[in-house]
């Protein structure tokens, strides 16, 4: 597999001496292949999960080996490693009748690899990959949710368990209110969470929730905000995710959207699904609506850890 060279070593005497030197008779070049969004980022498979908050990245690659006459070597074997040992590289087998092989690297590790030949008498520059940023290699699904806003209801002011101030009863105790999104804004600016809810709902006719059954059973507490899954969620940041898909507090850029965090989930929200955080109120949704975006299939490059 390799060429000897014979060289001449100086030393401190007059007499020259013969060393062998092995040079590696093949030459590897690696080269990242281009994927379906035109770039050469990794792609998160549609059919993986996030395991312990981290993705899978799967990078193709392709390998050439040359010899040093320029020529293609053919039927090659070639095993290719990385210097963190939770990668994987696997190969489709040997080289073709044009040298190249393709290559698949796996990990879920984010940060540098640098790879290395490990067949003998193949010479590889070094090649380092970073992984941080990859495409969700399935579109997903975009929409949008809100709290409620005190402004939009029309009932009379009442006292709440737990609050030092009145506020409107459909706000606090309908289906449309606090009690069903969690949270809402109260016409002082201030929110307000559901802290406790017994006796369950009243139904109407058509045997939907209309109203909390007890209003005597409903304790509420004052907020600074609204409260995700994961953390507090603002308008023009947060989106509910499925955590199996996208993990909790990770960065993600939605086509058309902008960069979000995964800052929420609902049990609605379910695979290859996004719910963007729009902020309090009827009027945030009626722009939503209006929009391009609600209801359509958008890429989403994952950016790593949020903020």
């Amino acid at each position: 597999m390799a060429d000897i060279l014979i060289a001449t070593a100086t030393t401190n005497t007059t007499q020259g001496s013969l060393v062998q030197v092995q040079v590696d008779d093949l030459l590897c070049s690696l080269e990242i292949q281009t994927n379906a969004f035109g770039d050469t980022l990794p792609i998160i498979p549609k059919s993986s999960r996030a395991q312990n908050r981290k993705v899978l990245f799967h990078l193709p690659l392709k390998a050439k080996l040359t010899r040093h006459d320029g020529t293609a070597a053919a039927n090659q074997a070639l095993k290719i490693v990385s210097d963190r040992p939770a990668d994987s590289i696997k190969s489709s087998g040997t080289t073709d009748a044009k040298g190249e092989l393709l290559l698949v690297l796996e990990t879920r590790s984010s940060g540098t690899a640098e790879l290395t030949a490990k067949t003998a008498g193949v010479t590889l520059p070094p090649f380092k990959v970073e992984f941080k940023t990859a495409w969700y290699e399935s579109t997903f699904l975009i929409t949008g949710y809100n709290v409620c806003a005190e402004e939009d209801f029309t009932g009379a002011l009442v006292s709440g368990n737990g609050l030092n101030e009145k506020h409107k009863e459909d706000f606090l105790f309908s289906a449309a209110g606090v009690p069903m999104q969690g949270t809402g804004k109260a016409s002082n600016g201030r929110f307000i969470r559901l802290a406790q809810m017994t006796g369950g709902w009243h139904r109407n006719a058509a045997n939907h929730p209309d109203r909390v059954a007890d209003q005597s059973g409903v304790t509420f507490s004052y907020a600074t905000g609204v409260q995700g899954a994961f953390g507090p969620v603002t308008t023009e940041h947060s989106i509910a995710v499925d955590p199996d898909v996208i993990p909790k507090k990770t960065k993600v850029n939605i086509e058309g959207v902008g960069d979000r965090y995964a800052d929420d989930k609902g049990s609605a929200i379910d695979n290859y699904h996004i719910d963007n955080f729009l902020g309090a109120g009827k009027d945030v949704v009626k722009s939503w609506m209006k929009g391009s975006i609600n209801g359509t299939q958008r890429r989403v490059k994952y950016l790593g850890e949020g903020a």
